[in-house]
């Protein structure tokens, strides 16, 4: 190894990067560098083949991550670090590929650039420094770690963001949005300076429709850094979802999101500019890219692959351990409105169940969990419930392009209703729209009139919409019922109750509350959509009195954020204080600043997605402890719906008189399971503390009691105990008298006494007290196998990890 590189792996070994504060981190000499770890670092850069400084004039720099192991080097004068492809790099004042440089090697073997847009190879050393100019990026504002669980499979805490549409900057053609989640450029770029470029012909009306109301928007939509028109809760073609505002909602207690690949094709077809293909599948292949590129992306801003709070889930183990790892498990969905490319035309399905079978394995490799069947739009699995106002007048009219017909409705019952319908309201503020949009997306004919309300979509779940269910229910997808009319909702709940399926969702808009019921009968999930405060508390108390006791109860919200769905307003009736607490206490927060704006709830509402922290807050105070309790139970609520889904047994007690064998306790708990294996084999517990799972026992008897099963630190079943009378281990359980172990077991510590070894290398142990047998219980080999010292107190940590 040259000497130089030799000397700077030993200086950046024991100065690591310095902090955005502008102090460095402390390190130890052992501490590798790696091309991952130096984001966010103040370092020169010296040439590793001469030893000379790089761009002395321009440096030093700080290392912006703009994807995993690539850079932007942003100097001290707030330039980049470019190359023209004539070998000497220089500051530029806006980024471009030419500014991304790509890392190699390590602090041991040394490092290399590559510039991304000419290939230009540097080999290069990067040496500690100071004085770096700190780059412009939304701040989260939040202090403190976030908490973690007791174990990978313990219980989880924290709430649902059950409708989210963080890749909803690709719908429409993908130039309707303005914005996105994050840029590998930064903030300033992501939320750009001008949202009114791209705003022209349909797509500006169709925005001055959703954003405004009418023809009619604000002259200023500047973004970064003085965003004085947007973001709000009601600027809808607007980013709202960039990164560091989920960052400080999760913060704040956000632990599991589902999030939808969006789109709509009938919109996306009378928009002037377009970049993307106007095909529902299409777009849902685009995005889902998308959702790892973010996940990517968070990584490298946090150290390297995996190391990021973001983590994109597919089954609810996984999304248990990353809960519990004190990180944001997010879940795929997808919301379309011809999923599969099942449209329908004249009532003529335009695919078949051979189409359904390859789509369902098609969405299922990319990694979705979760659907829509029907969105917006009939389609060929059945009827959508309808939307209401000025935007169902927009849908309908799309409706009519994509199907053929407008919505065709019938009188029903006002609680089962799907929206009433307007009558072209042709001297209305919408008469812009519809007279363009609406036009256009109805080939000229004009909206149909409707009689007065209650309005019921005739429309119901199809044969093949059954059948859609069905392979759901098969293949263990979460079916989201939103949507579906109130006669094709019915009729998915129908069939998920004939099958004893759990997997049914309804977490925003549009759904049929008079199923919730039922939903909940069936071990299904419900959020309600975001709304104020004193609203949302009044409604999760209407739906936790629907709950079914049976299964755990928790809920969080749907906000929409992204689609289309409006954000709840200032919280000027009940105003919040800055700074505040997270629920848990161990997280402060401040306002949240994005360049020269400064985000307040009480004056600003819901605008951004970071204003969910805010808005926990509001609810905290308008519902208290409660109402928070509730909700930091949703994601164990949800994960268990998901676990029932993929096939897990629902909770339900442990039968009194269970004997223990050599191996196990009756025919499903046994040594050696895996933490998943046990609830396929057992069910899920009455809880899960620490590193075991408790289960209740039936009858009289067992009032009480408790069956408990203990993991070992690599996930595997090291003890089984049980406190109900009638469950024997060696003839002895629960309420023997204790001088019957005097023949067959050994007291080791005070309480507690441990049988022979069996042939099959385990031990019974028994806990006694006043002379009584309290527990009994069967462990594995491996806590026998160490010294005897060591052997008792590795029982003794079990004992406590065990609650016994």
């Amino acid at each position: 190894m040259p000497i130089l590189i030799l000397a700077a792996a030993v200086i950046v070994a024991l100065a690591s990067s310095e902090a955005s504060t502008g102090a460095p981190r402390a390190s130890t000499a052992q501490a590798q560098v790696t091309r991952y770890s130096l984001v966010n670092g103040c370092y020169t850069l010296h040439s590793s083949a001469g030893g000379n400084a790089i761009a002395p004039d321009e440096g030093p720099f700080r290392m912006q991550a703009a994807a995993l192991g690539v850079y932007l080097l942003y100097g001290a004068r707030g330039d980049y670090l470019t190359d023209s492809g004539t070998g000497t790099p220089q500051g530029v004042s806006a980024p471009s590929t030419a500014a991304e440089w790509r890392v190699e090697g390590g602090s041991s073997q040394g490092f290399s650039m590559t510039n991304l847009g000419t290939s230009t190879r540097l080999p290069v050393t990067f040496v500690p420094a100071s004085g770096c100019a700190q780059y412009p990026e939304a701040q989260v504002d939040a202090t403190g770690p976030a908490f973690t669980g007791a174990s990978p499979e313990a219980n989880v805490l924290g709430t649902v963001e059950g409708h989210a549409h963080v890749t909803a900057f690709e719908f429409f053609g993908g130039d309707w949005h303005c914005g996105g989640p994050w840029s590998p450029f930064g903030a300033p770029y992501a939320l750009p300076a001008d949202c009114s470029p791209d705003q022209q012909g349909t797509n500006g009306a169709f925005e001055s429709v959703i954003d405004f109301g009418g023809p009619t928007r604000p002259s200023d939509m500047h973004g970064w850094p003085t965003f004085r028109e947007w973001p709000s809760p009601t600027a809808l073609a607007e980013e709202g979802d960039y990164y560091t505002g989920i960052e400080r909602a999760w913060k704040a207690g956000l632990r599991l999101m589902v999030t939808n690949l969006v789109d709509n094709e009938a919109l996306c077809s009378v928009m002037t500019k377009t970049h993307n293909p106007c095909n529902d599948m299409a777009s849902v292949h685009i995005q889902s890219h998308d959702l790892y590129a973010l996940q990517d992306y968070i990584d490298a801003q946090s150290g390297g692959p995996g190391q990021g709070w973001f983590r994109i889930v597919t089954d609810p183990f996984q999304a248990r351990q990353v809960i519990n790892e004190g990180k944001l498990a997010v879940i795929e969905g997808i919301e379309v409105s011809r999923i599969f490319g099942c449209g329908q035309q004249y009532d003529v399905p335009q695919c078949d169940r051979a189409q359904v079978d390859a789509g369902l394995k098609e969405i299922h490799d990319l990694g979705v969990r979760t659907f829509f069947p029907i969105h917006e739009f009939d389609n060929a699995f059945g009827g959508t419930k309808m939307i209401a106002g000025g935007q169902g007048a927009v849908v309908n009219a799309g409706n009519r392009k994509e199907t053929g017909s407008f919505w065709t409705v019938e009188p029903c019952p006002a609680e089962q209703q799907d929206a009433p319908q307007l009558t072209s309201p042709a001297s209305s503020a919408l008469a812009p729209a519809l007279n363009g949009v609406v036009a256009t997306l109805a080939h000229g004919n004009p909206v149909p009139v409707y009689p007065p309300g209650p309005h019921c979509n005739v429309r119901g779940l199809t044969d093949l919409g059954a059948y859609v269910i069905k392979q759901m229910i098969n293949q263990h997808f979460l079916i989201q019922l939103d949507h579906m009319s109130s006669k094709s909702a019915t009729a998915a709940v129908s069939i998920a109750e004939g099958q004893h399926y759990s997997g049914l969702i309804s977490a925003h808009c549009c759904s049929s509350a008079q199923l919730f019921t039922r939903i909940y009968a069936s071990g299904g999930f419900i959020s309600p959509p975001v709304s104020p405060a004193a609203a949302f508390a009044a409604q999760g108390k209407v739906d936790k009195s629907l709950m079914d006791p049976r299964y755990h109860f928790g809920f969080g919200w749907g906000s929409d954020e992204n689609g289309l769905g409006d954000q709840p307003g200032p919280a000027s009736a009940t105003p919040i204080s800055y700074p505040f607490k997270s629920f848990d206490g161990g997280v402060t927060f401040t306002r949240e600043q994005w360049g020269q704006r400064t985000f307040d709830l009480n004056t600003d509402g819901l605008a951004n997605y970071g204003m969910y922290a805010d808005w926990l807050q509001e609810l905290q105070q308008v519902g208290g402890r409660p109402l928070m309790t509730d909700m930091f139970q949703g994601a164990e609520a949800y994960l268990q719906t998901w676990e029932r889904a993929v096939g897990v047994p629902a909770m339900s007690c442990r039968p009194v008189g269970e004997r223990f064998t050599r191996t196990g306790l009756g025919n499903s708990i046994q040594l050696g399971q895996s933490t998943v294996d046990a609830l396929y084999r057992a069910g899920q517990p009455l809880s899960r503390p620490g590193r075991s799972y408790r289960y209740c026992v039936t009858g009289p008897a067992g009032q009480g009691a408790a069956v408990i099963a203990l993991f070992n630190g690599s996930g595997q079943l090291s003890m089984i105990a049980s406190t109900a009378p009638g469950d024997l281990a060696g003839r002895i359980g629960p309420g023997s008298r204790a001088r019957r172990l005097r023949r067959r077991a050994r007291r080791v510590m005070p309480g507690v006494w441990v049988g022979r070894r069996t042939r099959a290398g385990t031990r019974y142990v028994y806990g006694v007290r006043r002379g009584r047998v309290r527990f009994v219980a069967v462990t594995t080999a491996s806590t026998r196998r160490a010294r005897a010292r060591r052997s008792k107190a590795q029982l003794r940590s079990d004992l406590q990890a065990a609650g016994l």
